[in-house]
């Protein structure tokens, strides 16, 4: 098999990267096979090829198509960022992986990663302007929500995820802080101000508790998995904590709320049922 080196320029550096030609016909016959319903003989394909060049680019971006296909974004994911890692301006995988991301509603790094295409790509390209309506109507959303620009909501998501991981640490005074940090930026994150009640009624502090999920209620009425800890936190004497297990943390907005789900009609199921 003949192989041949390209050279890729950007503004900062030079890039060298392997062509596999005939890996490549493959790639897309494979690819051609999916886009037309074959998937399973798509993959099988693939997977083929993914046993002889597990490392090649295509075969990686290949390997992310099937997996999107299936909606199996997670892996979709790993595998075009796989491609980036081996061929950066790879536009195709980083369009790919953001819309990955967001069929995950996975906002933030759905933002991210268009922003990268729009970098990537030339101006006027399909995927390039998509990339700029996606951001366009993130920007208008976030302002309308949240009272901030993309930049900033970034910033506070950032913060979000450190509170949160703190919290699933159980290191409550440390996430309340973080969740803080959080809410200096994104005002109306009525989601920090959910977990800022679950962080307090684990420290026994009852009162703080409930004002933090009347403020998390205040700005969404709708937060069932607030109203439903309220009404935990409410059962409790002052200075009693919550004990482990009683409150589940999840992401409502993504797991419930935009997919028209009811987080107390679930959890009344699941009392019928072990009833």
């Amino acid at each position: 098999m003949k192989k041949i080196k390209r050279r890729k320029k950007s503004h900062k550096k030079h890039f060298i990267l392997e062509i596999k030609e005939e890996v490549d016909k493959k790639v897309d016959e494979a690819l051609k096979l999916i886009e037309y319903g074959s998937i399973d003989y798509g993959s099988d394909l693939l997977g083929g090829l993914m046993a002889e060049h597990p490392d090649y680019y295509m075969v990686q971006y290949g390997m992310g198509v099937v997996h999107a296909f299936r909606k199996q974004y997670d892996k979709a994911i790993r595998f075009f960022g796989k491609a980036l890692e081996e061929f950066p301006y790879f536009l195709e995988a980083q369009f790919n992986l953001a819309v990955s991301y967001q069929k995950k509603l996975d906002v933030g790094n759905a933002i991210k990663a268009y922003r990268k295409v729009v970098e990537m790509g030339a101006s006027g390209n399909v995927m390039t302007e998509q990339a700029r309506d996606f951001l366009s109507g993130m920007e208008e959303s976030v302002r309308k929500s949240d009272g901030v620009g993309l930049d900033d909501y970034l910033k506070g998501m950032d913060k979000f995820e450190r509170a949160f991981s703190l919290m699933q640490n159980q290191e409550w005074e440390a996430a309340i802080s973080k969740f803080h940090d959080c809410l200096s930026v994104v005002k109306r994150h009525y989601q920090s101000y959910g977990n800022i009640g679950i962080c307090y009624a684990s420290l026994g502090k009852k009162e703080q508790a409930l004002a933090a999920f009347d403020k998390a209620l205040e700005i969404n009425p709708g937060y069932e998995i607030a109203a439903v800890n309220r009404a935990v936190t409410m059962g409790l004497e002052e200075g009693e904590r919550l004990s482990d297990g009683r409150v589940e943390s999840v992401d409502y907005a993504k797991d419930y709320q935009s997919k028209n789900r009811s987080y107390i009609a679930e959890l009344l199921d699941k009392i019928r049922r072990k009833a």
